[in-house]
């Protein structure tokens, strides 16, 4: 007899409800001529909204000089890195002995470059504020857009 713990059984469920959704979308569909139809990826974004987004910071950048959407773009890799650097501490934390003094210096480095890598996050965000004031630009759902 197999014997399973609660949290490992949820894990699986879950698994194959995600498993079976997505072969619900990747299956055909009959059209109301009864032909099969498989919608494309284009049409999946449009209909999960993916597209409508994309379209809406493209626009937002076009109406932007060019230095302006650099930073905004330079402010997307940063936050990126942060999350990922975030990860790597969560991780040094989970595997950590209190009295490794090594893996104790491994994490006090990743804090500091985590802490070092929200500093430049908030300056660049202080200084795209600024450049979009500068500019006259007094639409900010660029800007908020990238923070979040």
């Amino acid at each position: 007899m197999i014997q399973l713990n609660k949290h490992s059984a949820f894990d699986v469920k879950i698994t194959a409800e995600k498993t079976n959704i997505t072969q619900q979308t990747k299956d055909t569909t009959k059209n109301q001529d009864n032909t099969d139809y498989q919608l494309s990826d284009k049409e999946r974004n449009k209909l999960s909204g993916k597209e409508a987004e994309q379209n809406a910071e493209k626009t937002a950048n076009s109406e932007m000089p060019e230095y302006i959407a650099k930073m905004i773009e330079q402010l997307k890799e940063l936050k990126q890195q942060l999350e990922q650097q975030k990860e790597l501490l969560s991780q040094l934390k989970t595997q950590s002995d209190p009295e490794d003094e090594v893996i104790q210096a491994q994490i006090e480095a990743q804090a500091n470059i985590v802490s070092s890598t929200q500093s430049q996050v908030v300056a660049l965000v202080q200084m795209i504020s600024q450049a979009m004031k500068d500019a006259g630009i007094t639409d900010a759902g660029a800007l908020v857009s990238a923070i979040v």
